[in-house]
């Protein structure tokens, strides 16, 4: 019985090597057809577009969502995801997590901004530092006296 099995796992490896060396051999064409490769899609939203709702299905928190509107009608929206960090709770950390999510299809036009009757968080909105800001309500103030 143990010689039968040699036998045979003999005769089956020489197949194999034999079947190798014709591989190793021949030509091949790589053919590749659109019915068989996945398509990528981009399940990001757009920043500029989504409603709370869109948002909120893509586990994004309700508070964050009104802070990501709220900065779209103050400023015209978003010309890129780094701006979601002059957003008040947005740190490193969370727009790691949010860029993830977000996309920008097209750039918006930025609203003015009339910085006289800007609050602190709009000129943040607007990329203006602590320290600016309080340069310029320093300014105003001594304009005022």
């Amino acid at each position: 019985m143990k010689k039968i099995l040699i036998l045979v796992l003999i005769m089956f490896s020489t197949n194999i090597f034999s079947s190798i060396k014709k591989l190793e051999t021949a030509d091949f064409k790589l053919v590749l057809s659109s019915q068989n490769m996945r398509e990528e899609k981009d399940e990001r939203i757009d920043i500029n577009k989504a409603s709370k709702v869109e948002m909120l299905g893509r586990k994004i928190a309700s508070t964050y969502a009104d802070k990501i509107i709220e900065y779209r009608e103050v400023t015209g929206g978003f010309n890129k995801l780094e701006e979601l960090k002059r957003i008040k709770g947005i740190r490193e950390a969370t727009y790691k997590k949010l860029a993830k999510l977000f996309k920008i299809e097209e750039q918006t036009e930025k609203k003015p901004l009339y910085i006289n009757s800007a609050d602190d968080d709009i000129l943040k909105y607007y990329g203006f530092s602590q320290k600016e800001i309080k340069e310029i309500r320093n300014y105003i103030q001594k304009m005022i006296e």
